[in-house]
């Protein structure tokens, strides 16, 4: 009977080895796939903020106030470009956005539009928010590089004078 133990330990092997080889086989996709995610929340972030920052600034051009603090020169066009720097400053590089805006004439609205001119009373008014998005993971960096963002808001200036 004692041999017949003996024989039973002879044929079982040590398998510690065996769960280390299985975790250095998985270990890299999982690795991948959590860095993934965690890069693609992030640029998920990054383009839900670049559009509230088209939103905010297409919301203060629209009201026609050249009042804002935190600019030297009190503008339409600075305090626009001031509403939109607020709200990118979340980002990972908020200095890699651009801020452009036009306008259309009421009551055409017909193209083209005026080039930085956010417009008078009535008019449409749209800014446009680009945004370059560069991966955390070095991996993910090498794959795809940078990926360019863009946001726009369109919407028409509140009557502050009349329409004509």
């Amino acid at each position: 009977m004692r041999k017949l133990f003996r024989l039973r330990g002879l044929l079982r092997r040590p398998e510690s080895g065996q769960s280390l080889a299985e975790f250095a086989l998985i270990a890299p996709i999982f690795f991948l796939l959590v860095f993934g995610m965690v890069d693609l929340s992030r640029a998920f972030q990054s383009y839900t903020t670049i559009q509230e920052s088209a939103r905010s600034g297409a919301r203060y051009a629209v009201t026609g106030r050249i009042d804002c603090t935190g600019v030297a020169i009190q503008s339409r066009d600075a305090c626009i470009r001031k509403t939109v720097a607020d709200r990118v400053a979340a980002l990972t590089n908020p200095t890699s956005t651009t801020v452009s805006y036009r306008s259309w004439g009421y009551p055409a609205y017909a193209d083209p539009p005026v080039q930085n001119n956010a417009g008078v009373q009535c008019d449409a008014v749209e800014i446009e928010v680009h945004y370059t998005y560069e991966p955390m993971t070095p991996i993910f960096s090498k794959l795809i590089g940078t990926v360019g963002m863009a946001a726009k808001e369109r919407l028409v200036n509140e009557p502050f004078g009349p329409c004509s």
